[in-house]
C-alpha cells in the first residue's frame, strides 16, 4: 500500500501540530517560504496567492455559502498547497458551495458538502481555462444536494455532477458520496480540453479508495435520464482520447442512477479491484478500446435489474471478476447482465489521432473474456442485439459458471434477447477450457464442458471452488476482498462518515493507493512457435516466471507497467496444451499474486496428411454424380461441385423427402466424389452454412464402382447419423479422421437435426466444403515406408516449410514447379530427423515437394506458398 499524505485525525490533533513542528524544524530555509493561514470563511481562500507547500485551514463550523470559490495554486509533488477542515468533517458546507479547482499540485481534504443546491457542476478541476493538474480531492462527503425547486422542469430530471476532472493526473480519493436523487454524475472526466490539447496524451486521473452510496434510480421516463451514470470517464465526442484512468477499490452500494453505473467512453482505463453490492446497473464499456476489468466483485444479493459487465467496442480485456446473485427478470433484463456481449456495427477501435468518431453501438472485436466466476446469476453470458448482429470477435476462455442446486436464479448458461441471438451474434469469438455446473448449456459449443465434480465451499459471503474441473478455472482474485459496510470510514470514504452517512471519531484518515498489479490475458496461440505481448498495469514492483519449459518472457521484473512478450515454441502434438506465468507483487505491500494462463493450439490434422483436392489446376477430384442440388442457372445456384471450389461463401443445397413411417431421418441426398485413383484416405473434413442446427450426415465409400451396393459407411462410426458441431458459422470445418482406402466418396445429407440427433428440424443440407486427405494407395511398398515416416507441414506454407520423422532415410528434398522446373534442392544428413526449408525466396503459386531416399524420388506433396 502506497501512503501519500496524512490528514488530522479527530483524536491526534496535538500530535500533529507537535508533527509539522518537527518538519519545519528538520527542514530548515526550505520551508521559510511555506505559510499556514488560517481562516473563517470560505471566500478567504481567494485572498492570497498561494505558493508551494502553503496550509490553508478552513475553521470548522456550518457554511450555508451558494457562492463560487477559486482554490488556485502550484505546488510542487513534494510541497502540494493544501486547503484542508480544521478536522476532517468538521466544516460543513449546507448552501451548495462551488469549488473550482486550478495550478499544479493543489490538495482538497476533509470538507462535508451536506445538502443544499447543487449546480450544473458542485466540484471543477479547472478555473476557466486554468486547469488543474497532478490535484487532489481526498477525505471530502458530498451528501444529498438538490436542484432546486425553481430550476425543476416537468418532464425533466435536472442535472448537476457533482464532481468534474479536468486536467491531467488528478485523484479522487477516500471520498464519500451519498443519496443522489436527480441526474448527472457523481464523478464525471471531461475529455474536451484534453482532444483539442493533443488526443494522444495520457490523462492518467485516478478514482479510488471512494465510497458511492444510494443513487436514486431516475424515471426512464424524464429527459436526462441517460445521463445518470455514478462514473463516467469521458464522452462519445472524445471516445479516441488516451484516458488512461485507474478506477480502483472504490465501493458502490445501490448505486441505482441508471443502467450504466460506470461508464466508459474513452481509451486505455483500467477497472481494477472495486465491489458492486445491489446495484442496479452494471460497469459497460460503451465507447473507447483497450479497457481492462480484472478483479471486481458484482454482488447482486438477489436484486433485480443488478447485473455484471457490459461490451461494447474492442481490444478490452475482462479478467478475474467475480459475479454472484445477480438478477436481471423485469428491470432493464437485456442490458444487465452477468457478462452482456452487445452487436454493434459502427466503427471501433478508433485512433487517438481520429477526428471521427461515431455515437452508434460499435463492433466488438479481439476481446479477451477470460478467468471469470459467475455464481447463481441469471444469463451468465447473454447476446444482445437488439443494437446489430455483428459478430464479436475474440477469446472467451477459462471461465467458471456455477448455480447451487434449486437456486432460483438458474438459467441456461447461454442465452439473449431473441432465441437466435447466439447463433446471429455469438459463434465467432473463440470459446475454450470454460466449465459450468448446475445447469445447461443452452447452445452447441465445444469451448464448454459440463463439470459435476465442482464443489463450491462458503468463503463468507463468496465461494471457492474446487474439484475436478476446476484448476485453472474461473476468478483468481488475489488478496482482494469484498468490501462491506464497516470498512467505510476506515479505508473506503471519507474517515468521518460511516455507510449510513452517521458521525464517526475513530475513523482512519490516512489515505492509502491501494496496490493493484493486473496482466491481460492471451488468447490461444497456434501450434506453430509465436509471441504475443501482454500488458502489465500495476503500481508496485513485481516479477515473473514462467512455469513451462516450452514458455519463455522478455520481462521477468519490473515497476510499474510494462508490455510482456510471451513466446512459445511449437506444439507438435495434435492435443493442445496449457501452461502458465506467475506475475508476484514483490515483497512489502499487498502480496498480490497474478497467474497468466496461455493456451496453445495443437498441431492441425491437415498439417500431418496430404491434402488430396487442392483447388489447383490438375486436381484429381471430381464431382461423379449426385441425386439433386438446388441450381437451375438463373436465381438459383447451388451446385454440388460448390463443395469443392474452396470458397465458403458457396454451398451445395438439397432438401431430403419426406420422413417414412418409422424412421426419424428420411432416405438422404447424395454427392459422389470420385478422387481420380484409389487413396488410402486419412482426414476428411466438412464445412457446413452458418445455420443454427447442425445437419446430420453420412460418409461412404467405395474403391470399386458406384453403384448403392459398391459403398460402406465409414463415418458415423457408430450411430446412424453424424451430426455436426461447426453451427453458425460457415468457415469451419469438422474434422473425421478415418483409416479405409477409396475411389469414390458418397456423402449422404439428411437435413438439420437437433444436437442429440434424433430429430430433424429441416430437410435442407447445406455444405459448402469437403476436404479429402491421404495417399495414393498405387505406391510401392518402398514408397509407403518414406511417407509414412515423413511429416511436412504447414501448408500452405508462407516460408519455412518443416519436415519431420526423417529417421536417416531421406537423402534430399526437391521443390518443382507445375511445369517441371527444379527450383530448389536441400541434401539432408543422414543422422537429422529434422529439418526445415526456407522457402522465402520463391514467388508465390504452387509447387511440387519431391522426398528423395536415394533409390526413389516420390513426389510427394503439392504445396502453394503465399507469404
Amino acid at each position: 500500500m502506497k501512503k501519500i499524505t496524512q490528514s488530522q485525525h479527530p483524536k491526534s490533533k496535538k500530535l500533529q501540530t507537535a508533527f509539522l513542528t518537527l518538519i519545519v524544524f528538520i527542514c530548515g530555509f526550505s520551508v521559510t517560504a511555506q505559510t499556514t493561514y488560517n481562516i473563517n470563511n470560505p471566500e478567504e481562500l481567494e485572498d492570497q496567492a498561494y505558493v508551494a507547500g502553503d496550509i490553508i485551514i478552513l475553521a470548522d463550523g456550518t457554511y450555508n455559502s451558494d457562492s463560487t470559490i477559486d482554490f488556485i495554486g502550484n505546488g510542487t509533488a513534494n510541497d502540494p498547497i493544501t486547503f484542508r477542515a480544521e478536522t476532517p468533517g468538521g466544516v460543513k458546507f449546507t448552501g451548495g458551495l462551488q469549488l473550482n479547482i486550478g495550478g499544479d499540485y493543489v490538495v482538497v481534504d476533509g470538507f462535508y458538502w451536506q445538502g443544499g443546491y447543487g449546480s450544473s457542476s458542485v466540484i471543477e478541476f479547472r478555473n476557466g481555462t486554468d486547469y488543474a493538474n497532478h490535484s487532489t480531492i481526498q477525505n471530502c462527503v458530498m451528501d444529498g444536494l438538490i436542484v432546486h425547486p425553481d430550476d425543476v422542469v416537468a418532464g425533466t430530471s435536472e442535472k448537476h455532477n457533482w464532481i468534474m476532472l479536468y486536467g491531467t493526473y488528478n485523484t479522487v480519493i477516500n471520498c464519500s458520496f451519498m443519496n443522489k436523487s436527480t441526474s448527472g454524475n457523481m464523478v464525471l472526466v471531461e475529455l474536451a480540453y484534453n482532444f483539442s490539447n493533443d488526443p494522444c496524451a495520457i490523462v492518467g486521473h485516478t478514482i479510488s479508495n471512494n465510497y458511492f452510496y444510494k443513487y436514486d434510480k431516475i424515471d426512464d421516463n424524464l429527459t436526462n435520464a441517460g445521463d445518470s451514470e455514478t462514473i463516467r470517464i469521458g464522452t462519445s465526442s472524445y471516445q479516441q482520447v488516451d484516458s488512461s484512468c485507474t478506477v480502483s477499490n472504490n465501493y458502490f452500494v445501490e448505486a441505482d442512477g441508471e443502467n450504466e453505473i460506470i461508464t466508459n467512453k474513452s481509451k486505455n482505463n483500467i477497472y481494477t479491484n472495486n465491489t458492486f453490492r445491489r446495484s442496479r446497473g452494471s460497469l459497460v464499456l460503451r465507447h473507447g478500446s483497450n479497457a481492462t476489468v480484472d478483479g471486481n466483485y458484482f454482488l447482486g444479493e438477489n436484486v433485480d435489474g443488478t447485473g455484471g459487465i457490459r461490451i461494447v467496442d474492442s481490444d478490452h480485456t475482462i479478467t478475474n471478476n467475480y459475479i454472484q446473485d445477480c438478477i436481471t427478470v423485469v428491470d432493464q433484463a437485456k442490458w444487465n447482465n452477468g457478462i452482456t456481449f452487445l452487436g454493434g456495427g459502427a466503427n471501433n477501435s478508433v485512433l487517438c489521432s481520429a477526428t471521427n468518431v461515431s455515437s452508434d453501438y460499435q463492433k466488438v472485436e479481439n476481446i479477451s473474456v477470460s478467468n471469470n466466476t459467475i455464481i447463481n446469476t441469471n444469463a451468465p453470458l447473454y447476446y444482445n442485439i437488439d443494437k446489430g448482429s455483428t459478430d464479436p470477435t475474440g477469446t472467451v476462455s477459462n471461465n467458471l459458471i456455477y448455480f447451487a442446486p434449486s437456486n432460483p436464479n438458474i438459467s441456461d448458461v447461454i442465452s439473449g434477447d431473441t432465441p437466435t441471438s447466439y447463433a446471429n451474434l455469438g459463434t465467432a469469438l473463440t470459446y475454450s477450457g470454460n466449465v459450468y455446473t448446475g445447469t445447461s448449456l443452452g447452445a452447441t459449443n465445444a469451448g464448454f464442458s459440463e463439470e459435476t465434480g465442482i464443489t463450491a465451499t462458503p468463503d463468507g459471503e463468496i465461494f471457492t471452488f474446487s474439484g475436478t474441473g476446476s484448476a485453472g478455472k474461473g476468478a483468481d482474485m488475489g488478496a482482494y476482498t469484498p468490501t462491506t459496510d464497516d470498512m467505510v470510514g476506515y479505508g473506503i470514504g471519507a474517515c468521518f462518515l460511516d455507510y449510513l452517512g452517521n458521525s464517526i471519531t475513530d475513523g482512519d484518515c490516512t489515505i492509502v493507493v491501494g496496490d493493484f498489479l493486473t496482466v491481460s490475458s492471451l488468447p490461444a496461440l497456434p501450434a506453430a512457435a509465436s509471441s504475443n505481448n501482454v500488458t502489465v498495469n500495476s503500481n508496485v514492483s513485481w516479477t515473473a516466471v514462467s512455469n513451462d519449459a516450452w514458455i519463455s518472457i522478455d520481462i521477468s521484473s519490473g515497476t510499474g507497467n510494462a508490455t510482456v512478450s510471451v513466446t512459445v515454441t511449437e506444439n507438435t502434438d495434435t492435443n493442445s496444451r496449457t501452461g502458465s506465468v506467475t506475475f508476484t507483487q514483490d515483497a512489502g505491500g499487498d502480496d498480490i499474486v497474478r497467474t497468466l494462463n496461455v493456451m496453445q493450439d495443437g498441431a492441425d490434422l491437415t498439417d500431418l496428411y496430404d491434402l488430396i483436392n487442392t483447388g489447383l489446376p490438375g486436381d484429381p477430384v471430381t464431382i461423379h454424380s449426385f441425386s439433386k442440388e438446388e441450381a437451375n442457372g438463373v436465381d438459383k445456384f447451388n451446385y454440388a461441385s460448390n463443395t469443392l471450389d474452396k470458397d465458403t461463401g458457396t454451398n451445395w443445397t438439397a432438401d431430403d423427402g419426406a420422413i417414412l413411417s418409422g424412421d426419424y431421418k428420411g432416405d438422404g441426398e447424395y454427392v459422389i466424389y470420385d478422387l481420380g485413383e484409389e487413396y488410402e484416405l486419412d482426414l476428411i473434413q466438412i464445412a457446413t452454412d452458418d445455420k443454427a442446427d447442425p445437419y446430420g450426415l453420412q460418409v461412404l465409400v467405395s474403391t470399386t464402382g458406384t453403384d448403392p451396393s459398391d459403398f460402406s459407411l465409414v463415418l458415423p462410426t457408430t450411430g446412424d447419423l453424424l451430426i455436426t458441431t461447426t453451427t453458425g458459422t460457415r468457415d469451419a470445418f469438422d474434422q473425421y479422421e478415418i483409416t479405409t482406402n477409396a475411389r469414390y466418396v458418397k456423402l449422404m445429407g439428411y437435413g438439420r437435426f437437433n444436437t442429440a440427433g434424433d430429430t430433424r428440424k429441416s430437410v435442407w443440407t447445406n455444405i459448402t466444403e469437403i476436404e479429402f486427405f491421404g495417399q495414393s494407395s498405387a505406391l510401392s511398398v518402398d514408397e509407403n515406408d518414406l511417407r509414412n515416416k515423413v511429416i511436412m507441414y504447414p501448408v500452405p506454407v508462407k516460408d519455412i516449410l518443416t519436415f519431420k520423422n526423417l529417421q536417416g532415410d531421406v537423402k534430399s528434398i526437391q521443390i518443382y514447379t507445375l511445369e517441371g522446373r527444379k527450383v530448389l534442392e536441400q541434401f539432408i544428413d543422414n543422422s537429422v530427423t529434422e529439418t526445415t526449408v526456407n522457402l522465402a525466396a520463391l514467388s508465390n503459386g504452387a509447387y511440387l515437394v519431391n522426398i528423395n531416399n536415394g533409390n526413389l524420388s516420390q513426389q510427394s506433396k503439392m504445396i502453394l506458398v503465399s507469404h
